[in-house]
Formats: C-alpha cells, sequence, structure tokens
C-alpha cells in the first residue's frame, strides 16, 4: 500500500465515519440532539433506549452502511492492511465526527462491521463473546468491551502478522478507552442494564426545534 493509497483510505474513512448517523436521525425525525438524553452518547444503544427501536433501525442501517464502505475503500486500495486502515479511521470519524463537534459514539457497531469484512473467524469469536457477555450480565458494554480485546487476540491467533495484530491492538484500546466510564459502573455494579423495552426519552417538538 503506498503513501497516497493510505491517505485516501483515511480521508475516506474519517470522513464516512463522521456520518452519526445516531445524530442525524434524531436531528431529521425529531428536531433534537441525542447528545442531550440518555447516557449522552450517539450510539446505537442510547439510540434505542431513548428514541425506540424503529428511528433506531435508521441508525443501524447507516452505521453498517458507512463502515461497509469505508472497508471496501480500504481493501480496494490497500487489501488486508488497507482494510484494517479504514477500519481505524471510520471508527475514528465515529467517536470524533467533523460534522458534529467531534462529539460521537463508541465505535462498536462500525468496528463490528469492519470485524465482519476483515475476517468473519474473528467476528464470530467477538460477537459470541459479545452475546454470552450480555445473556449472562445484561451489559452492553461488557460486552462491548470483550468482543473489543478479543480481536488483537485472534488477529494474532489467525495471522501471526505483528503489523496487523498492532493496528488491531489500537482499534481495541480506542474503543476500551471510550467505555472507560462504563467500566467504573461495572466495578461499582451501577451500569446500566439492557432491556428491550426502550424508554423513549426523546419526543419530537411541535415545531420541531429541540427544547
Amino acid at each position: 500500500m503506498t503513501l497516497t493509497h493510505f491517505a485516501i483510505i483515511a480521508v475516506c474513512a474519517y470522513l464516512l465515519g463522521s456520518l452519526s448517523f445516531a445524530i442525524i436521525v434524531s436531528k431529521v425525525t425529531l428536531g433534537k440532539d441525542i447528545r442531550n438524553y440518555g447516557s449522552g452518547n450517539a450510539g446505537l444503544t442510547n439510540a434505542y433506549r431513548t428514541m425506540g427501536a424503529k428511528k433506531t433501525l435508521f441508525v443501524l442501517l447507516g452505521d453498517i452502511a458507512k463502515g461497509a464502505a469505508a472497508v471496501s475503500v480500504g481493501w480496494a486500495l490497500g487489501g488486508p492492511v488497507g482494510k484494517l486502515t479504514a477500519g481505524i479511521f471510520v471508527i475514528l470519524g465515529h467517536m470524533f465526527p467533523l460534522y458534529f463537534g467531534f462529539k460521537g459514539g463508541k465505535g462498536v457497531l462500525v468496528g463490528a462491521v469492519m470485524l465482519a469484512f476483515f475476517d468473519w473467524r474473528v467476528f464470530v469469536i467477538a460477537f459470541a463473546l459479545f452475546i454470552l457477555s450480555v445473556v449472562l450480565t445484561k451489559w452492553i458494554s461488557l460486552g462491548s468491551i470483550l468482543g473489543a480485546v478479543s480481536f488483537p487476540i485472534t488477529t494474532w491467533l489467525f495471522y501471526r502478522d505483528p503489523v496487523l495484530t498492532a493496528m488491531a491492538f489500537g482499534m481495541a484500546a480506542a474503543v476500551v478507552f471510550m467505555h472507560r466510564s462504563n467500566i467504573g459502573r461495572i466495578l461499582h455494579g451501577t451500569e446500566n442494564k439492557f432491556s428491550f423495552k426502550s424508554k423513549k426519552t426523546i419526543e419530537a417538538s411541535p415545531d420541531g426545534e429541540e427544547k
């Protein structure tokens, strides 16, 4: 992968990642910013808890699409390393979106999309850990952390490539860092538990303006 290809992948992936669909959907459909509600996070879990399942479906589809598009560009221009490069920058864009004041989500969903495109075996192991953890504890955050931690481990086991493993470690570390407040609540037993019953705490303003 040439330096030019790296730059193209990085810029395209970051700009795609900056399309925060939780914020977009909340603003377009409700006239409000999801970051002012619930946990204050522009991610899938907070979207479900505060906007309900129907609106969260659009968030899910949008974030999957941007992750898939970014990784596809990375694969076309740089192969496996290009895919991980795209993964790093699409996650950074999701966490620190250029278009929304650099305050976004925690990168779990777009990271999962990247894993699915990178290697289905790596994805299946991470997803299995996520599901098992959530079923046992009902903590989405813990499942996300465990899935992220598994990424560099499985990358090394399957590829034995120090460059790919280092890139995987960097992405995992970023996701864990973004969950640092969740880790504190988990240790104190005060972390919110997942429920299929969304609260829909965001309601549309009559005039479409945020209040």
